[in-house]
């Protein structure tokens, strides 16, 4: 008679919830070597306007000999990296905070992640648990190259101990800013679109899907293992979402179009309201916080942006009064967004997908 087998194993990714507490670190299982085609493709699905992410002339004028890799694609492997043995678990990204590219990054170069877990505490939501953790991206010679901070939902544990670790300054890219200024002062730089006062409100004219093969590609290439951005088997094709990064990434781009020339971005923090699904499109507006001359010729700009999916944004928003509370810093969550918009602002009921909280570096000459 022949015999029977049921399969006796089953991969298990993602954080072990009884081996957790705050001062674990984790590797990334994988390193990736990011070559030129893959700065082309991203190019060909993020919009990229300004010259550091765009011009190899550019690069050389500054003294290095590549374009660098733009900011949106290494804040997209820095979180990929990390799904396989971290994120993979969890059950939501509540918040994405001081997304900070450190050192500069070219094609040709190896990479690889390591997640710190810095705080374990209870969720506002009964029967969850919230972790804190620090990715760091660095490269082939070790150098930092890339780092950012997660909150991520998990299902309610009891974290077993707490190591204290080193104190370590957290991660600044001063250092990358000061370059960039010293090297740009003698650069004219007369490509810029706006020159922005706080307050100003302003509509991004570009809208880009995110195709289902797009989408695929991305989650594959980055290592973002999560089923629901690529089992079609299991999910219906509405269901397939967009990972958050990538949501995250076609934002700020959809809005550097309009902040150019930007040497230097970074994400102060970032939350998602709604999910983007495979084919939703994706827009975005943007509020001016406050502009700060650094020094002559430079300008900070800090700016709320919101992305939107399934809008024509300037043919659907260009007569819609928005109430300024939207804007204001202490809405840090979806439940916050989502009342201001059901009281005083349905035109956007159930369309906006993220939050961005960022600043761009750029060059104004006089």
């Amino acid at each position: 008679m022949e015999e029977f087998l049921k399969p006796n194993l089953r991969a298990e990714y993602g954080l072990d919830l009884d081996k957790v507490f705050v001062g674990k670190e984790i590797v990334s299982r994988y390193n990736i070597t990011v070559d030129e085609s893959v700065l082309s493709m991203w190019s060909g699905f993020m919009p990229t306007s300004s010259y550091p992410e765009n011009s190899r002339e550019f690069a050389g004028r500054l003294g290095f000999h590549q374009i660098f890799l733009p900011y949106g694609f290494l804040l997209n492997l820095t979180l990929s990296l990390g799904v396989e043995s971290f994120a993979h678990s969890s059950v939501l990204k509540p918040e994405l905070k001081n997304a900070l590219y450190l050192n500069p990054a070219f094609p040709g170069d190896t990479f690889s992640c390591t997640i710190k877990i810095t705080d374990i505490r209870p969720a506002e939501k009964p029967d969850y648990t919230i972790i804190e953790s620090a990715h760091l991206l660095f490269n082939q010679k070790g150098e930092p190259v890339f780092s950012l901070v997660r909150v991520s939902l998990f299902p309610e544990f009891t974290a077993r101990k707490t190591i204290p670790s080193e104190r370590k300054e957290p991660f600044n890219n001063n250092r990358f800013k000061e370059n960039i200024l010293a090297r740009t002062r003698s650069i004219n730089m007369e490509n810029v679109i706006f020159r922005f006062k706080a307050n100003d409100l302003l509509l991004h004219p570009y809208v880009r899907p995110v195709g289902k093969s797009e989408n695929l590609f991305w989650a594959t290439y980055l290592k973002n293992t999560h089923p629901s951005h690529y089992n079609y088997q299991r999910y219906q094709p509405g269901e397939i979402e967009v990972s958050g990064g990538i949501v995250l990434g076609m934002v700020v781009s959809i809005a550097g179009r309009e902040f150019r020339q930007i040497l230097m971005q970074q994400i102060d923090s970032a939350f998602h309201v709604h999910p983007v699904f495979a084919e939703d499109r994706v827009g975005a507006f943007s509020f001016v916080r406050e502009v700060r001359q650094l020094m002559p010729g430079f300008e900070e700009i800090s700016i709320r942006t919101f992305g939107v999916r399934n809008m024509d944004t300037e043919q659907e928003l260009e007569n819609v009064a928005f109430p300024k509370s939207l804007f204001d810093y202490n809405i840090q969550r979806p439940a916050d967004v989502g009342q201001i918009i059901d009281g005083k602002c349905p035109e956007l009921k159930e369309k906006v997908c993220s939050v961005v909280d960022w600043s761009v570096l750029r060059k104004v000459d006089a």
